[in-house]
């Protein structure tokens, strides 16, 4: 009796379904609060949450003994790295210390402020033994903006007769007596900085736990005994793996008469030159070629539009103002915002949009729908919002206030600043009379298409530039380089190629399925044009990576496009004798490649936020999207097939849908190994740049819900009630929902937490969809787990 007591709360049944409670705990902390402090008050800090960690802890104990999982070392190591883990973080949750050090400059201090997460009023004092004295603090921001760059506390340590000097920034932390202190904040004036102090006992049992499972899932790979292995066998001998150990992974001028025809006919050479000036735009000196390129992507949602490309847009509406308000330029997306202003086509003129008076006739929608927090917006709201960031940015143009081509003559002490010739009339315009009547002559070139004229009054503005900026310009080759990634357009192409590869090896798949004949010609071109896009797509993120100065996985674009890469690379890298799941990773490539080109996704290279500069950011990003890459292969390949289960009423695919689902299996396994340890590596960042490996931030719990959905999934072949091979590959197309969320969700839609510099802007319809296709998932498995153990129980 007591051993079926054992045997039934000892069981995988059990643990899927404390872990599912675990995973809608936190579904429930990440979607009902908008705040931390919340989140925290009424899940993460109460005791139930934490009871469910331990008896899934116990559980899992229970379940390695019960299953002899020590006879299996990787396997064993892997499981035992959870439980490692687990009592980590319970150690710091219930012995770590957390604080706030603020001091002014020449302050001195030993006191922490400590602070209950789960009950912010409850605030206390600790004394470190020892003093710490802020010595002078320093910003750095980009040149000409008021953006962090990095922020410095430069401080004494002061321990009894003993001291010594530290420097503390983002990334590089103060250590000692077992305080970690991290440069966390400071004041407006920028004359305080605000520290944050950890003293966490936990933190090396934690770090051990990431070891241990990143050994396990390595030894798990080339253990005999292993599932992994035995899967891997089976494709080999079958000719459709070929398995391969990953490595690493307003100044207006009078205007003539003039048409726009006209001018979209005769201007085209003289924009191009036009385009090759400098500016400083956000703290970053680029080619006029790629602000003309942000600005008309952000006004238009097109590089192009009546026959003119971006560089003639933006020269027009500089050169002829009067006539380009006119033009119907500005996207309005929502059919009643465009039923207001009664328009016909999806573009709005500038001038639509005031009054006789010059006033912005919308105000009213405007200011509402600022007032409006984020998350209670309504579409319309959000239409309106768009709408006036494009009316600005259109603004920008005409007025000539985006065009900071002008370095002050005492640049060095201004931290590089450059004006335009809006600012320089507010400023001072006698003194700045060069500059004015360099840019009246700029102009003038572009109105008369002069190209000549440009070239010369462009190399007379470098010039300047070069002797009051010289050590923030880039160089020559690199902004060529710059014009040139704009010009080629390689990610948008990819999209169409991609797709069609994608879709091409899935027709062929499914016919050699069906006719059981192979296509080796064909296949051999497929793989080679794969392999092909995949070398373009690597080489242009190596050129915008040249371009920008930075790894190209720092923003919203970079890393879909990232996760596009990785899509690809799996399938060709690893699936490639089998035209299904190398037709699922190219067609999953496209479709991220496709998404990333979406109205709501900013393209643009921007300057990195102080916590990313860290050589974390190429470790932990590429490995955690390069995760992406592989489920991605492994939900399209449960999609197709599902539809081959559809044809086996006409043949017996039996054989196929087997080899097809040990691919998924593989792909889900690589995927779930490159998450976790990437999920990891992102918290030893975590606690290196912000004091905790762990905070429950929306991204990095979402990461941690995508894990143990997967782990389920490739554990459900040992439930009895969920082998079946048709349930696998549904189970495997609906977990990539979980992936979706965790990086779509949290970033276009939640958008909040210290991921925010991720962010983007979502429609929550397809948020909807998202929930839908994870509640799906839930539903599916709670099904299933509740008959086995009804089954169980029977017996």
């Amino acid at each position: 009796m007591l051993k079926k007591i054992f045997n039934l709360l000892v069981s995988l049944e059990v643990t899927v379904i404390f872990a599912i409670l675990y995973m809608l705990s936190q579904i429930y902390a990440t979607l009902a609060f908008s705040s931390d402090s919340d989140a925290w008050l009424y899940v993460y800090g109460r005791g139930w949450f934490e009871a469910i960690q331990w008896i899934l802890a116990l559980n899992l104990i229970g379940i390695m003994y019960r299953y002899k999982t020590y006879k299996k070392k990787g396997i064993f190591i892997l499981h035992l790295s959870v439980i490692v883990i687990l009592l980590g973080a319970g150690i710091t949750r219930y012995f770590g210390k957390e604080g706030v050090l603020h001091l002014r400059v020449g302050e001195t201090s030993s006191m922490i402020m400590l602070q209950n997460k789960a009950n912010p009023a409850d605030v206390g004092m600790l004394d470190m033994g020892f003093k710490v004295k802020l010595d002078k603090f320093v910003m750095h921001k980009y040149p000409g903006s008021t953006q962090p760059s990095s922020y410095d506390s430069y401080v004494t340590v002061i321990d009894g007769e003993k001291s010594f000097p530290y420097h503390i920034y983002m990334n590089h932390i103060l250590v000692y007596k077992g305080f970690r202190i991290y440069q966390m904040a400071y004041d407006p004036d920028e004359k305080g900085s605000i520290l944050l102090v950890g003293k966490d006992p936990g933190m090396w049992m934690t770090y051990l736990g990431y070891i241990l499972m990143a050994i396990g899932f390595i030894m798990s790979m080339f253990e005999r005994k292993s599932r992994f292995v035995a899967t891997a066998k089976k494709l080999k001998e079958s000719g459709l793996f070929a398995f391969i150990l990953m490595l690493g992974f307003t100044f207006v001028t009078p205007s003539q008469a003039i048409s726009i025809d006209e001018y979209a006919k005769n201007s085209k050479a003289v924009s191009v030159e036009f385009a090759k000036g400098l500016v400083q735009y956000n703290g970053r000196i680029k080619p006029l070629d790629s602000l003309n390129l942000d600005f008309i992507h952000k006004i238009t949602k097109k590089a192009k539009l009546n026959g003119m490309d971006y560089n003639q847009l933006v020269a027009g509406m500089l050169a002829y103002p009067d006539i380009f308000s006119k033009f119907p330029m500005i996207y309005v997306g929502h059919p009643a915002v465009r039923e207001l202003l009664g328009l016909k086509t999806k573009y709005a003129a500038y001038n639509q949009f005031f009054d006789e008076m010059g006033q912005v006739k919308f105000m009213k929608q405007i200011d509402l729908a600022m007032q409006t927090p984020d998350r209670e917006r309504t579409t319309i709201q959000r239409e309106w919002l768009k709408i006036n960031e494009r009316i600005y940015v259109a603004y920008m143009i005409y007025s000539g206030k985006a065009f900071a081509m002008f370095p002050s003559m005492n640049a060095k002490n201004e931290n590089y600043k450059w004006y335009s010739i809006d600012e320089l009339n507010k400023l001072d315009p006698l003194t700045h009379r060069f500059y004015f009547n360099l840019f009246k002559q700029l102009v003038n070139g572009i109105k008369t298409y002069d190209v000549n004229k440009v070239k010369e009054i462009n190399q007379k503005i470098y010039k300047i530039q070069k002797e009051y900026s010289a050590p923030i310009l880039p160089s020559q080759s690199r902004v060529n380089m710059e014009i040139k990634y704009n010009h080629m357009k390689i990610f948008p192409s990819l999209i169409g190629i991609y797709s069609l590869l994608g879709l091409i090896a899935i027709f062929i798949g499914f016919f050699e399925v069906l006719k059981t004949k192979k296509l080796n010609k064909i296949e051999f071109t497929l793989v080679a044009l794969g392999w092909l896009a995949l070398f373009a797509h690597t080489a242009n993120m190596m050129l915008r990576w040249y371009i920008s100065g930075h790894a190209p996985w720092s923003n919203a674009y970079e890393s879909i496009i990232f996760i596009a890469w990785g899509s690809a690379f799996a399938s060709l890298m690893f699936f490639k004798r089998s035209m299904l799941a190398l037709g699922a990773g190219l067609f999953m490539a496209g479709m991220f490649m496709m998404v990333a080109h979406l109205n709501n996704i900013d393209p643009q290279i921007t300057n990195m936020v102080p916590v990313l500069k860290s050589y974390w950011l190429l470790i932990h990003v590429a490995v955690i999207t390069s995760s992406y890459g592989f489920l991605a292969v492994g939900g399209m390949l449960g999609f197709l097939n599902i539809i081959l289960f559809g044809l086996r009423k006409y043949k017996p695919l039996d054989f196929q849908i087997k080899e097809i689902n040990n691919i998924i299996y593989l792909s889900l396994w690589m995927g779930l190994a490159l998450l976790s340890v990437g999920t990891f590596l992102g918290g030893v960042w975590a606690n290196e740049s912000w004091g905790r490996y762990w905070s429950w931030d929306p991204k990095e719990t979402w990461s941690l819900i995508t894990m143990i959905a997967y782990a389920i999934v490739i554990h459900s072949k040992m439930i009895p009630k969920m082998k079946g091979e048709f349930l696998f590959s549904l189970l495997a197309f609906l977990s990539f929902f979980f992936v979706l969320m965790t990086y779509f969700g949290v970033n276009f839609y939640i958008a909040q937490g210290l991921h925010a510099y991720g962010r983007g802007e979502g429609d929550a319809t397809w948020f909807n969809v998202l929930k839908a296709g994870i509640g799906v998932w839930m539903m599916i498995v709670v099904a299933m787990i509740s008959m086995a153990i009804m089954q169980k129980n029977k017996k």
